[in-house]
């Protein structure tokens, strides 16, 4: 049972360090998106950036389900 509870917590440990890298990745996903609007960008370059910034969302939605799994076990233990 211990060795159980050490091994979420572990895991909740390392979905927070991934959330937090992806925090950081937002920002610079809106760094961009700033940037890119000072040098007049083409339709193209919004298109990928807007990409970028989706794909991000989607791996944040992906963590949080994981998050919450994670919270669910430790509650259950």
């Amino acid at each position: 049972m211990r060795s159980e509870t050490n091994d979420i917590v572990l895991q909740l440990v390392e979905a927070l360090q991934e959330q937090q890298r992806m925090i950081c990745d937002l920002a610079r996903n809106d760094l961009l998106l700033i940037e890119s609007r000072l040098s007049e960008p083409s339709p193209e370059q919004l298109v990928v950036a807007a990409g970028v910034v989706r794909s991000t969302l989607y791996s944040v939605d992906a963590l949080a389900d994981r998050i919450r799994l994670l919270d669910s076990q430790v509650r259950n233990c």
